[in-house]
């Protein structure tokens, strides 16, 4: 009892509450963690499911509409030599994802044995952006903004997510002064659902940040 008196004697009411606050604070925090981990633990468990049914579809063929063709004449004409190698990687089997997709959707559509080979057409699709956006530096490098921006647009209508395509689009309209390009330009970087987010948004304020510049 005189124990108990001195204790209260020592915590004001203030301090009890502050006490009180504390453990409910405590008891909060942990049952939020402990729901969290079981949902993280069941999201592991349901795609460890959802992988293995996958990895158990048998392959099936690839239909000839996922293939991509490239439309060389929306183009200007390929330097002599292919020095950027458009024409080489334009001649690739090519897949283009119009949305991003998991290797377990792609293993329920086509089969497990078939995800190496849809990989490496994706991955041959990048190459002819890439090779592309190559070309395009070189035509700005020389001077010829016209057939750089010609190539640029048409490489974002493919859905480039490359920062070079951007970069190289965005400075050449600030060059131009062109507001509304760059506007345009801003909208669908901002539409886009990137792969990598960290490089969507470093292009969205790239973007940005020459826009302000030509609004002030």
């Amino acid at each position: 009892m005189v124990t108990h008196l001195l204790i209260m004697q020592i915590f004001s009411p203030f301090t009890w509450g502050l006490i009180v606050l504390l453990l409910w604070t405590i008891i909060y925090v942990a049952v939020r963690s402990s729901q969290a981990r079981k949902k993280h633990d069941a999201m592991i468990q349901r795609f460890l499911v959802d992988e293995e049914a996958a990895n158990t579809v048998k392959k099936r063929p690839l239909e000839d509409e996922l293939f991509f063709t490239a439309d060389l004449s929306v183009l200007p004409a390929v330097p002599e030599g292919d020095p950027h190698k458009v024409l080489r990687a334009a001649s690739r089997k090519m897949i283009r994802f119009l949305n991003p997709i998991s290797n377990v959707e792609l293993k329920n559509r086509y089969g497990r044995l078939q995800l190496e080979y849809l990989a490496h057409y994706e991955e041959n699709f990048n190459e002819y952006l890439r090779a592309l956006t190559k070309w395009a530096e070189s035509l700005s490098a020389r001077g010829n903004e016209k057939d750089a921006l010609m190539v640029l647009e048409h490489t974002l209508t493919l859905g480039s997510e490359f920062r070079g395509t951007y970069k190289l689009a965005a400075d050449i309209y600030a060059q131009n002064k062109d507001e509304q390009k760059l506007d345009d330009l801003l909208a669908q970087a901002a539409i886009h659902t990137f792969r990598d987010p960290a490089t969507g948004n470093h292009i969205i304020e790239y973007v940005r940040e020459k826009l302000n510049e030509l609004e002030n």
